[in-house]
């Protein structure tokens, strides 16, 4: 079950939903108290659908938290540490060049349906005599562009909800926003997909020129070790082993 973090006169606690349930209804967390879940975002519990119920529960009895907030079973809770990401140096070049190309080869792996469908129509025109180019069908082409769309979206619910993609997952590093150290939304990593696709793209079209790594030299060069596209949208790569 995933963690909750809720922020209580200035200390923060960790809970998961049914415990935070249960403060609510006790009277330890108040509507205007600051509720955090990743993916969520800091919200003011009054506000967040899983804890109506609860509330509505509250309103029954007054709340306590006045009466108990010096208990003993009050101060229990333990509280929980600083932003984990908060503290995080930056990844060799290394690991940003292994996680880069980890990430070109699973855009590789959507898109390999389209070629083995491209293949097999042309060996079987060739079986039959005909000319390839004159039986070739659109088919390979929308399987290619649903796999690709289909790997853009991933990127962008992985790069958001666990903060990296497949190949900086395996090189243990994340994407976070340069000022928040929070994963991106799921908007500012649709953007940022979008502008790492098109510095892609053309490279992949000249990958015998060497192209490809085109768009890593910036980062070799730059103090944050930032791509162009990171920079625009305030965002870096972060070193997660660290």
């Amino acid at each position: 079950m995933g963690k909750w973090a809720v922020r209580i006169e200035g200390y923060e606690y960790e809970t998961d939903i049914d415990e935070l349930r249960q403060w609510v209804v006790e009277g330890r967390v108040l509507p205007e108290d600051m509720v955090f879940r990743q993916g969520l975002g800091w919200k003011k519990a009054g506000e967040v659908p899983a804890l109506r119920e609860a509330f509505i529960e509250q309103r029954k009895k007054p709340p306590l938290r006045n009466e108990q907030s010096e208990s003993s079973s009050f101060h229990l809770y333990t509280p929980i540490s600083q932003n984990p990401y908060e503290n995080l140096s930056l990844p060799k070049l290394s690991q940003r060049a292994i996680g880069y190309s980890i990430d070109m080869m699973s855009y590789s792996l959507f898109s390999a349906p389209a070629w083995l469908l491209e293949y097999v129509q042309r060996a079987e025109a060739v079986a039959q005599g005909l000319n390839p180019e004159e039986v070739a069908s659109s088919a390979p082409a929308f399987v290619m562009f649903f796999g690709l769309v289909a790997h853009f979206i991933l990127n962008i619910y992985l790069t958001s909800t666990y903060g990296c993609s497949v190949g900086k997952r395996l090189v243990g590093t994340v994407v976070l926003d340069e000022k928040k150290k929070t994963f991106l939304s799921y908007g500012k990593a649709a953007v940022r997909e979008t502008l790492r696709i098109l510095v892609v793209a053309p490279s992949l079209k000249n990958v015998a020129c060497c192209l490809l790594w085109l768009p890593s030299i910036w980062l070799v060069f730059d103090a944050k070790h930032q791509q162009l596209y990171d920079k625009l949208i305030a965002a870096n790569v972060y070193d997660k082993t660290s």
